[in-house]
């Protein structure tokens, strides 16, 4: 894989962490916000705390990734 491939590898891993972390807020405040004739503990709040804890396992992996090929682009750099 060449210098200009793991770069934007790395550029792409990056936006979607942070689309996913950027979603995961608006789940999350969403929980925040009380909703109408909702009873506390219905089965929503549990697939909008399941969905935000996905996303957020999902933002730290693209995180990870987007280190990762960071890291290659430096070690090739340096060589």
């Amino acid at each position: 894989m060449n210098t200009k491939q793991m770069k934007h590898l790395m550029t792409d891993f990056k936006r979607y962490a942070f689309v996913l972390l950027a979603v995961s807020v608006f789940l999350y405040i969403g929980m925040l916000v009380p909703a109408k004739g909702g009873e506390p503990g219905d089965i929503q709040e549990y697939a909008m705390m399941g969905t935000t804890g996905l996303f957020l396992i999902g933002a730290f992996y693209c995180f990870k990734r987007s280190l990762a090929y960071k890291k290659r682009l430096d070690e090739q750099d340096q060589a």
